[in-house]
């Protein structure tokens, strides 16, 4: 067992991912589990991404999002539900090598 210090800002986010962890599986859950959970189902997007995401719920409020989280889990939604024919149809750095 370790001991970690984090900030009182990192420690209410983390109070809040068991909060949500807890509504979703019916259990208690630690802040170890909500580590564990964190580091097994997060994805890493790259800063210029996160930027352009922020930009763009900034630019488009009328849209509602409130958080990147939820702007990203809508955007994968609909991925999911109105795929294309490829990839490359809605990647830009795909589109300008054609």
């Amino acid at each position: 067992m370790k001991t970690l210090k984090i900030s009182d800002e990192a420690h209410a986010k983390l109070i809040a991912v068991v909060g949500r962890l807890m509504a979703e599986t019916g259990k208690v859950k630690t802040y170890s589990g909500a580590i564990e959970a964190i580091l097994n189902k997060s994805v890493i997007l790259s800063l210029a991404l996160l930027s352009e995401v922020e930009g763009f719920i900034k630019n488009n409020a009328r849209l509602g999002y409130a958080t990147k989280e939820e702007f990203i889990q809508d955007a994968v939604r609909f991925r999911l539900t109105c795929p294309s024919e490829d990839k490359t149809s809605s990647d830009p750095k795909m589109q300008k090598r054609r």
